[in-house]
């Protein structure tokens, strides 16, 4: 699933591996959330997703969880708080696509993205998501 991407400068989109939680808890803590979540909240422990990095640095990801209909869904949209460069919303750009492409590429027909976050939600419609019903809150329990 590797690639090289040429953009503006050179990215590479790779699968989550185990070694890259050290940096979304990093993520996490730097974007203020206060409660993260554990491994096993996360599609296969917190390995089902992608990541883009430029020059072998972590720079955003996600996560997929897929379902047993034609529909993924991919959460938890994360990045280096720190990564500053021009070519931010390149790498962002590159990681829906990559979600795309590797749905598509294992039989998924529909993309789901459930978030409040602004920017990320306008770049989805730039790539002709659609925005469904608003008014709706995601809450959730553990049992």
């Amino acid at each position: 699933m590797g690639c090289v991407i040429a953009m503006k400068m050179k990215f590479n989109i790779r699968r989550i591996n185990e070694s890259d939680w050290g940096t979304f808890e990093t993520w996490w803590k730097d974007w203020g959330f206060k409660v993260l979540p554990s491994k096993d909240f996360l599609p296969d422990n917190g390995t089902s997703g992608l990541i883009v990095e430029k020059n072998n640095k972590p720079v955003v990801s996600t996560f997929i969880y897929t379902t047993n209909s034609k529909v993924a869904i991919f959460e938890w949209p994360l990045s280096d708080i720190n990564y500053k460069e021009k070519d931010r919303e390149q790498a962002i750009e590159l990681l829906i696509k990559g979600v795309e492409n590797v749905c598509k590429a294992h039989g998924y027909k529909y993309l789901q993205f459930f978030g409040d976050n602004k920017k990320y939600i306008n770049k989805l419609k730039d790539l002709d998501f659609v925005e469904g019903d608003g008014g709706y809150s995601l809450i959730t329990k553990k049992i």
